[in-house]
């Protein structure tokens, strides 16, 4: 019996399948292919948007509308920093920072997060307000946090699922929200507000700090305004960390300075005068020569500032601002809101000394 020669391959079948291989390959690259590794920063003038829910001027974001966030954001966003202090005032870009870094978190490198605010009430209101518009209208984070109407979606109002991860914001007047899993990520915003106890469980921030300790590179951002000098929760990890303050060069002489109320107390900083008519005029007296800024001026000075530590050798990296460099709140305003308010709270809250 003979037997027959073995077929040849068809050539055409041949580079169809080698073709088909190649694909293949270049599939599995894509998906296994990690995210590109930006800084905050970087990311968030490539993908963020500021949502009209949260922002009056709604739109893609830029660092530089307020240059002195780019070095917090990147701090925040560093996964080989431990814990990140913002002492800020309000009006400065605090909570748009948050906001970012959880969208950052989200596309970059996914973890558990719990975010706490003071109550329940503003915890849904920061869900709300900052996190569902931001979820909504970023596209990078388009099919990764599904649509909260459908039906067991995993978006749930302070709860949301995605890939690798989840967010969880609680209050810190609700110990159950504070207890109930183990947390990467840990936002502490407006601690001067945390009630002082969380029910039975102790302080509501050393609470939720206790949920990262299962991560050996877990992430803890403290943020507040101050209220009152004494009664500051977010001063005390503050005065422990570098103190990054940001000076600013005078327009005239380039003199560098932290911006500060001066008032009657001193004789440069912030200073304000009524003009004929009744207009008040704000204005900043150098403390070096003592030549005059105006608002518009604060945009070049802004530009041109630097974060610089007190204390460089401390390990915890601090920042502290007040509203006067904000580019969002005018002299003008601050100075009406200062006066007119009635609260010590609210203008610690502004100023920060």
């Amino acid at each position: 019996m003979t037997t027959g020669a073995s077929p040849q391959p068809d050539p055409y079948i041949a580079e169809a399948e080698r073709r088909a291989r190649e694909v293949e390959r270049k599939v599995t690259r894509a998906h296994l292919k990690p995210p590109p590794k930006l800084t905050l920063s970087q990311w968030a003038d490539r993908y963020g948007i500021l949502s009209s829910e949260a922002s009056a001027r709604p739109g893609p974001f830029s660092v530089a509308e307020a240059p002195y966030q780019r070095e917090p954001m990147d701090v925040v966003g560093d996964p080989a920093v431990p814990l990140v202090v913002l002492e800020w005032a309000s009006q400065v870009g605090k909570t748009q920072i948050l906001t970012l870094h959880v969208c950052y978190i989200i596309d970059q490198d996914p973890g558990p997060i719990l975010h706490v605010q003071p109550t329940l009430a503003m915890a849904e209101t920061f869900s709300k307000d900052r996190v569902a518009p931001a979820i909504r209208d970023t596209e990078r984070l388009r099919g990764k946090v599904a649509d909260v109407r459908t039906r067991n979606s995993g978006n749930a109002l302070l709860h949301k699922q995605f890939p690798g991860g989840q967010l969880a914001i609680g209050g810190a007047n609700s110990p159950a929200g504070l207890a109930a899993r183990a947390i990467r990520y840990l936002h502490l915003d407006e601690v001067d507000r945390f009630p002082p106890s969380a029910g039975t469980e102790g302080r509501p921030s050393a609470v939720a700090e206790s949920r990262t300790a299962t991560f050996p590179n877990a992430k803890i951002i403290k943020s507040s305004s101050p209220t009152l000098e004494g009664f500051s929760e977010i001063d005390e990890p503050y005065q422990l960390s570098d103190q990054r303050e940001y000076w600013v060069p005078c327009p005239h002489c380039r003199y560098e300075q932290r911006l500060v109320f001066g008032g009657r107390d001193l004789d440069h900083g912030l200073k304000w005068e009524t003009l004929e008519g009744g207009e008040l005029h704000a204005y900043y007296v150098c403390e070096a020569c003592g030549a005059t800024s105006e608002e518009a001026d604060k945009r070049w000075m802004l530009a041109h500032g630097r974060w610089i530590a007190a204390h460089p050798e401390r390990s915890v990296p601090g920042f502290r601002i007040n509203a006067l460099y904000s580019p969002f709140f005018t002299w003008f305003r601050l100075v009406t809101a200062t006066r007119s308010s009635s609260s010590s709270s609210v203008a610690a809250g502004l100023r920060i000394a």
